[in-house]
């Protein structure tokens, strides 16, 4: 996200004014707070407490935001308004006692420039221009009743001299307008890595102007704002953490997203303040406490060397919690592989279908290491490949692509984008990522086998549906008019048998043929589903029948090795057998030049294995696969079998088929 620059020397101006603002801001504020207890309230200490909450949540993250991006001019911008919301919403309040008259003009200076601010922040982010156009008149109308509020409280320029009715009406309409601007304006962001940059930013405005109108609109109806009463404490608390929510999602979009590109220092900056806030705030607690109950003595040093022991022992301990916490918050869950692996595989359970799998590993994968972008291609595959987000505005050198293996053959490629530009990936996330590449290219295996036997099922319904309708065509074209004819001349042989018995004879005669004709089409078409000479004379014989003419002196030398007898073998596994057999001894008979032909068959761990070996010629160097070949592959392969064509290094080709036998149903062969 990109907005106008500062020079240098503006963005150390700008530091140098905004340090001087805050220090100025918490002189207020003490100040405020000593006034506050001159005249306590019972709530005094509950209401100093949050005050200060308040201001440190604004003014650590504005602090944070001004001192790593200087030079951003909206990032500058944002500094100070939570300086001015941090600040200005409670130092001069008018609800403290015993406040000086002169303080009066301050305070509604210091009103008007927060309120405008506020409303300034909300019609221009998160690029910084006013869009759409009319919220320029929308923010200069709001302006004069600003300052009509603050300056001219008892003029028609103050809503509230308006009457209830119109004041309510001008406030539910100022609402609307400054949630659905920040809405309307992301939701015409089209870059994902700024979409979810400011999405954090978008729900706490929206959440934090809902929940304030919420809590406010009793005190507006008439209930009590005192913080002596239950509902004007409620009221008070429950403002105050509603406009925290804009400093916190703004720090949430910077320290998890990068809002306005600010660096990975974050983490050190994180750990560290927290460490040390963390490791006063137990020294005071330590040396309090003991001095609370010992009492004011010339115990204190020791008080003191008991603290600093303490502190000295959980030190480490604390700093690697903390150090894990904000990894957690940055870089996800990369420092845990069996918390990613165990998540992983809970989502993989869930995963129903096959074609998810990619999808969950690619989700789990960017949400666990907070990835704008990660994909998984598979090769052979021309589907788009599963991605958890489109695709980042980065140069591909900075994409990491790691290649996903099974049995080190490569399934596919896992492709992730860096957190942000510039940056790489640790070697805590490689490690992490290695792992689950691992489990990747399982899964990508698994899938192309899926995908594989699919497209194998839907082949074989076509080629069953091909061979029904060829059927179908040569039975409806063929036989059946055959058939029909056959009918009306044995009527017509019928009729002429007492009046001419010559003519009815000889048309006798010619349906005798014409029968014959249909009976050899009708074989023919039982022919091609399949051979009758494998339920003649079964497998082995039907092959020999077939090969015998061949042979002879002046022939090939056929040599058959078959472990005999052969079980009862699905009728699938014998066709296929029987089809490649005579597919490769024509080959030998018609390309080989071979003098001898070899052709064993067994069985072999529930596989028939069938080698037709010839002493040929062998094939080409350079060849195309030709129908046959192919053809034999395929009838191997349909059956989840294998069939390798190779040359032999003596001369010659063997074709090797392994045909798994599934076991017959009972009753069967």
């Amino acid at each position: 996200m990109t907005h106008a620059s500062l020079s240098l020397r503006w963005a150390r101006l700008a530091q140098i004014v905004w340090l001087a603002a805050a220090l100025l801001c918490l002189a207020f504020f003490i100040v405020e707070i000593r006034l506050s207890y001159q005249n306590p309230l019972p709530a005094t200490d509950y209401l100093t407490a949050l005050r200060t909450l308040y201001m440190v949540v604004h003014l650590f993250i504005a602090g944070f935001i001004i001192f790593k991006r200087p030079t951003e001019t909206f990032a500058v911008f944002v500094a100070y308004f939570l300086l001015l919301m941090g600040a200005a919403f409670w130092t001069l309040s008018p609800a403290i006692p015993n406040q000086p008259a002169f303080w009066q003009t301050p305070r509604a200076f210091a009103n008007l420039l927060t309120a405008a601010a506020f409303m300034v922040f909300f019609l221009i982010f998160p690029d910084g221009r006013f869009q759409p156009r009319w919220t320029v008149p929308f923010a200069l109308g709001m302006s004069v009743f600003l300052i009509g509020e603050n300056f001219f409280p008892h003029t028609l320029l103050s809503p509230k001299n308006w009457g209830y009715i119109p004041a309510a009406w001008l406030s539910l309409f100022t609402m609307a307008v400054l949630i659905y601007i920040p809405v309307h304006r992301y939701r015409r962001l089209t870059d994902p890595v700024i979409r979810q940059q400011t999405k954090w930013v978008v729900y706490g405005i929206a959440s934090a102007i809902l929940l304030y109108f919420l809590i406010a609109l009793p005190v507006a109806l008439g209930a009590p704002s005192d913080p002596n009463t239950p509902y004007g404490l409620f009221f008070i608390t429950g403002t105050t953490l509603a406009l925290m929510l804009i400093p916190l999602s703004i720090g949430v979009a910077v320290m998890r997203y990068r809002l306005w590109e600010i660096d990975p220092l974050i983490n050190r900056t994180l750990v560290y303040g927290a460490l040390s806030f963390l490791t006063i705030l137990l020294y005071v607690l330590t040396v309090g406490g003991f001095a609370y109950f010992i009492g004011n003595t010339q115990t204190n040093i020791i008080i003191s060397f008991i603290a600093t022991g303490i502190i000295a022992i959980i030190f480490e301990p604390l700093r690697q919690r903390l150090q894990r916490g904000v990894n957690r918050l940055m870089y996800g869950d990369r420092d845990d592989p069996a918390t990613v692996l165990t998540r992983l595989s809970q989502r993989l359970d869930s995963a129903l279908a096959p074609d998810s799998v990619l999808q969950t590993i690619v989700e789990t994968l960017a949400q666990t290491l907070k990835l704008p972008y990660a994909a998984i291609s598979l090769f052979g595959d021309d589907a788009p490949a599963p991605r958890f987000a489109t695709h980042p505005n980065l140069p591909p050198s900075e994409l990491l692509h790691l290649p996903l293996t099974y049995q080190t053959e490569r399934v596919g490629e896992l492709t992730l984008a860096p957190r942000a530009a510039g940056e790489s990936f640790s070697p805590a996330d490689l490690k992490l990522i290695h792992i689950i590449a691992q489990q990747a290219g399982v899964a990508a295996h698994t899938l192309r086998l899926h995908n594989d036997l699919q497209k194998s099922r839907e082949r074989l319904v076509t080629a069953q549906e091909e061979e029904r309708r060829r059927l179908r065509r040569d039975l409806h074209d063929g036989v059946g008019p055959t058939l029909a004819s056959l009918s009306q001349r044995l009527d017509a042989a019928a009729d002429l048998m007492d009046s001419d018995p010559q003519k009815s004879r000889q048309l006798l005669k010619d349906l005798k043929g014409q029968v014959k004709e249909t009976i050899a089409e009708i074989r023919r078409l039982v022919y091609a589903l399949r051979p009758p000479v494998l339920d003649e004379f079964g497998l082995v014989s039907a092959i020999r029948e077939h090969t015998a003419p061949y042979g002879g002196p002046n022939g090939l030398q056929l040599a058959f090795r078959v472990t005999e007898p052969l079980p009862a073998l699905p009728a699938a596994v014998e066709v296929a057998a029987y089809r490649i057999a005579l597919e490769a001894f024509t080959n030998v008979v018609r390309h080989a030049q071979a003098t001898r032909c070899e052709i064993e068959i067994k069985i072999e761990n529930q596989h028939l294995m069938l080698e037709i070996f010839d002493n040929g010629k062998g094939l080409p160097q350079e060849r195309r696969a030709g129908v046959g070949f192919a053809s034999m592959r395929e009838r191997a392969e349909e059956l989840g079998g294998e069939c390798v064509i190779e040359n032999v290094p003596a001369g010659g080709v063997t074709v090797r088929a392994k045909l798994p036998i599934s076991p017959l149903p009972q009753g069967e062969g």
